[in-house]
């Protein structure tokens, strides 16, 4: 088989991907995180593309997964300084928190990110080009690494 016909069966066609695998709208990624707070940005964004390339009439087409901000210089140093104050030398809120209360955290964490899922495993499938099972797998293996971490055995997993 010539390289230009097997590049034809890797990709697949637009209508052939399976409805709970297709990809979603693009995420517009308009915000970013500074002393706890989300702020919005108006600059200019990066594009994030899929690897995985779909086939649209006659050529090949990377689909957009969305796209972040490109902070500058000022917004990055303010996010830096922003991250140094909250770690204060050890002496911060996250670092001086008792270990229960940050099991706490954890737990709560890894409780919103099972509500995320499926939005997770899909971007997987879009953004490394893994596939279903494989994607399942990856998220699946880390909730239960973070549950086997950050949980005592006395205290009961979610």
């Amino acid at each position: 088989m010539k390289i230009g016909e097997k590049i034809r069966t890797i990709f697949p066609k637009e209508k052939d991907i399976p409805e709970g695998c297709s990809l979603k709208p693009p995420i517009k990624q308009d915000v970013y995180l500074v002393n706890g707070a989300l702020r919005h940005w108006d600059g200019p964004t990066q594009e994030v593309l899929s690897p995985v390339c779909v086939w649209e009439s006659s050529h090949l087409v990377q689909k957009i997964i969305g796209d972040y901000p490109l902070l500058t210089e000022r917004e990055s140093l303010n996010v830096l300084n922003a991250a140094v104050s909250a770690y204060n030398h050890g002496r911060g809120a996250w670092p001086t928190m008792s270990v229960g209360d940050r099991i706490d955290h954890v737990q709560e964490f890894v409780y919103r990110m099972k509500e995320k899922r499926d939005e997770v495993v899909n971007l997987l499938m879009w953004e490394v080009g893994k596939s279903l099972k494989d994607s399942e797998k990856e998220f699946d293996r880390t909730i239960e690494y973070m549950k086997s971490t950050f949980w005592p055995l006395s205290v009961p997993v979610l």
